[in-house]
């Protein structure tokens, strides 16, 4: 940058009086490439500044790009960049390993904050200053009303979510525009929020205030971006030509990077579509011009363009937007909106050399008085200050509230089915209910637990309100923190809705739910497969709208379940719908439009996977039991079905019989996937009270085999995901009929609800421990928590590995296998046969 030479000035020594050198992480999307983007030129003028006052700043790119000259520039200022593939790879890493050495984290763009917000507060207790270079949602507001742009309008609205959270999670706020200062202490009264200069400089500028010279008019901004393009081309066109009907040989100058075509094709004569030029072109430039225009019709902060404008001592003439956010801006421009009475000010200053002078003048005392390097880096180390000191309220607060934040929400599934409904009547036969399966189920050989029976609350009917108030009432003590009401829905047609509806109307329990669409076939045989279909399920974009309309009123029950503000909605089968994405883009639609706001979708992988974003949806849920995930099916001659007492062969060759500690482990052994992800356990599986051909029966469980599960899911999840995302599903409340069930029973009573709460009460502990100890006890408690996590994953392999070998030794005794000794013999002998011919034929050949 020609007017810095990136050479720190004497007087900064005054702020290196520090204790000890601090450490400053900046993040940004890329490296500032000071000379293309208003945005880059203000990041590189603090990443200088901040050189300056004396602290270690490290750059960290969101794209992990090394771009020169421009990272070596950094590099040259003493600033380390952590770029390239390692740092992509390991970012999470790197930061756990020096985070506790990290002072102050200073975010730039909602993006970034996206990314590695979630980490930084897991790894450091920095204090956390977001720089709002602008409201995005407020720019793409302003561009949605003048486009009457119903999209634009809807990607204003989620980029308002984003900030808000970004707001509430920062200790310090920052913006260049006094205008969107007020904005956000309007939605944020108790956050700290200073509005600090966009640009500033060492040295002032004497340019040159003899006009008689100068000729012309200037628009510098990045031609492709959206405002600077509409500008471009609404001056072009609609104010240009009325200036030259009183100036005819004027001629506009556009600097700017990356023009478009439309606007490549203004070029002319009087219109001079320069694209990138070098700094000293520039410079040229702007001691040449006699004005700049700014004709933003939309946009948000302060512009880059007007601070260079007064900088250079050039007179300007803007609109209303462009001159936004600078306090003190009315004493040298007023703004000009309409194309009339911007080109009437434009052709009133232009010919009147002795205006121009004395505004040129006061332009130049203007950034004396307010964008010099010394005064932003006092103003700095203010903000350092009190940054600090916001951090250390938050993180005592998060010390005070740790044994209630610590663990993530469970939230466990819930079958509405246990009432009478016509339609079962008419299937099943009258008054059926799950109970009448779960009632008459045997068990299928010696050590098989069945039947299962309810202890507390017996066989209930949902209709009776006090049974679900004792539910939800039990749920409450153990630690379970929602309802997750699967939710049947078919063109229009309900099915064991009287729960639900009965909730909403009596406002009874006074519990947290959500609901979850269990959007396949109702089938004879339970399996949502299209065999023997009793309830279709169909897709049309109409029904799509009337679906979630219908579901507004749930949505807006003070008891739903929101993550980031977002009602929380689970669909059971994308995979069965066939464009998913125009699906939950027409609910999101329709959810803003009756001011709902944005939905938070989830999909529940009960039998494929897939990135949940490539389908328009927020996250995904693994389901529990993963049937991809099993562990080995036990045979007859296993070992754990040894003690069956008789011949299981057709036993377990007509129903799937697994171990419950090969799910378990088998399951935590996955591979986690790359986007958000939710963690399931179940504390059993049986499904043979349903299915007396088919059933999947997992043997084995015990409430401390899934209370290590449990836990183990937990901390997990405390270790990726932050905030209202820290959530773990637990299948199920009381799914009677497929064994998977928290509610007490007549064999263990409590005891997996008391696994549950001492899960919990574990992981509240071991974060109160984090929090509050030194910091070498927290790097302690990481080095133990990592240990921890490989000797489990090691016991899981040596697991597996046992199971191949049992598995294998079964095979080699098994009946099947010495049978089949001759055949294998011959099939061994004939490949021998034919390796020995293309030998000869190769020989021969």
């Amino acid at each position: 940058m020609a007017q810095n030479d990136h050479k720190i000035p004497g007087w900064a020594k005054a702020f290196k009086k520090w204790e000890r050198k601090p450490t400053l992480l900046f993040v940004d999307y890329a490296v500032p490439q000071y000379d293309l983007y208003a945005g880059s030129r203000a990041d590189f003028m603090y990443l200088e500044l901040l050189v300056g006052m004396g602290l270690e700043v490290k750059f960290l790119p969101e794209d992990f790009q090394r771009l020169d000259p421009y990272s070596t520039e950094l590099n040259q200022l003493g600033i380390e960049t952590l770029d390239g593939e390692w740092y992509r790879e390991n970012w999470e890493t790197w930061l756990w390993e020096n985070g506790q050495g990290i002072d102050y984290v200073f975010f730039n763009k909602p993006d970034p904050v996206d990314t590695f917000l979630p980490t930084v507060k897991r790894c450091t207790n920095a204090a956390i200053i977001y720089q709002c270079h602008d409201l995005h949602y407020l720019r793409l507001q302003r561009k949605a009303e003048l486009e009457n742009d119903q999209a634009t309008l809807e990607k204003a609205q989620l980029y308002e979510q984003k900030e808000n959270f970004i707001f509430a999670n920062s200790d310090v706020v920052l913006t260049f525009s006094e205008v969107e200062e007020k904005f956000i202490k309007g939605k944020f009264p108790h956050k700290q929020v200073f509005t600090v200069p966009l640009f500033f400089y060492q040295g002032l500028r004497d340019p040159d205030h003899d006009f008689s010279k100068r000729h012309d008019l200037i628009y510098v901004g990045a031609c492709k971006h959206a405002p600077n393009r509409d500008a471009i081309s609404w001056f072009c066109s609609e104010v240009f030509p009325l200036i030259q009907q009183q100036i005819p040989d004027i001629v506009l100058n556009v600097v700017g990077a990356d023009p478009p075509e439309d606007i490549s094709l203004l070029h002319s004569e009087s219109i001079r579509i320069l694209g990138r030029v070098s700094e000293q072109e520039l410079n040229a430039l702007y001691e040449s011009v006699r004005m700049m225009v700014v004709p933003l019709r939309f946009g948000a902060g302060v512009k880059g363009k007007v601070i260079e404008a007064l900088y250079n001592g050039i007179p300007l003439v803007s609109t209303a937007v462009g001159l936004e956010g600078i306090k003190g801006i009315d004493q040298l421009a007023s703004p000009h909106d309409s194309p009339a009475d911007f080109a009437a000010e434009v052709v009133r200053l232009y010919t009147d050399e002795k205006k121009l002078e004395e505004l040129s003048q006061r332009e130049s005392k203007f950034v004396a008085d307010k964008f010099t390097w010394k005064k932003t880096a006092e103003l700095m180390t203010h903000i350092l200050s009190v940054s600090k000191y916001e951090a250390a309220l938050r993180l005592a607060d998060a010390v005070s509230d740790a044994t209630r934040q610590a663990h993530p929400r469970l939230i466990a599934f819930y079958l509405p089915q246990y009432h009478e409904i016509p339609e079962n009547d008419e299937w099943w036969g009258k008054g059926f209910t799950d109970w009448r399966n779960v009632a008459k189920a045997e068990p299928l050989f010696a050590g098989h637990y069945q039947p299962r029976i309810p202890a507390d609350l017996g066989f209930y009917d949902l209709r009776q309100e006090e049974t679900r108030i004792a539910q939800a009432d039990l749920a409450k003590k153990y630690g379970i923190e929602g309802f997750c009401y699967y939710h049947y829905w078919f063109n229009g047609r309900r099915l064991l809705e009287l729960p639900l509806e009965e909730l909403l109307k009596s406002g009874k329990p006074d519990f947290p739910f959500c609901i979850c669409w269990a959007n396949e076939n109702w089938t004879r045989r339970w399996d949502g497969e299209n065999q023997q279909i009793l309830m279709r399920q169909d897709y049309c974009e109409e029904d799509d709208r009337r679906h979630i309309q219908s579901l507004f009123p749930v949505f807006e029950d003070k008891r739903y379940l929101r993550v980031n503000g977002k009602p929380l909605f689970l669909v059971y089968r994308t995979e069965n719908i066939p464009n998913p994405a125009r699906m939950a883009e027409i609910w999101r639609q329709e959810a803003r439009k009756a001011g709902i706001g944005d939905l938070y979708l989830c999909r529940v992988e009960s039998i494929g996977t897939c990135d949940p974003h490539d389908i328009n949806f927020d996250a995904a849920l693994e389901f529990a039991p993963d049937w991809k995930n099993t562990g080995p099916r036990l045979m007859a001659d296993s070992q754990q079905l040894s003690q069956a007492g008789r011949d299981l062969t057709p036993d377990c060759e007509n129903n799937y019989i697994y171990s419950y500690q090969a799910l378990t482990d088998t399951m935590m052994a996955k591979e986690i996937p790359g986007y958000k992800w939710f963690r399931c356990v179940t504390p059993s599986w049986d499904n043979w009270a349903r299915r007396k051909k088919g059933a999947n029966i997992y043997l084995g469980s015990t409430p401390q085999k899934y209370k290590a599960w449990l836990s183990r899911a937990i901390d997990i999840t405390n270790a990726r995901l932050f905030g209202e995302e820290r959530i773990v599903f637990v299948n199920a409340w009381n799914e009677w009929a497929e064994g998977n069930y928290l509610e007490p029973d007549q064999r263990f009573g409590h005891a997996y609800l008391e696994a549950t709460k001492q899960a919990l009460a574990e992981s509240q502990l071991a974060a109160v421990s984090r929090r509050v100890g030194t910091s070498g006890d927290v790097r302690m408690g990481q080095l133990m928590r990592q240990l921890t996590n490989y000797k489990y994953q090691l016991n899981v392999l040596e697991g597996q590995v046992a199971q191949r070998g049992q598995r294998i030794k079964e095979l080699l005794n098994s009946t099947s296998w010495q049978a089949t000794v001759p055949l294998r013999w011959t099939k061994q002998q004939l490949l021998d046969l034919k390796k020995f011919l293309s030998s000869v034929v190769s020989y021969i050949m």
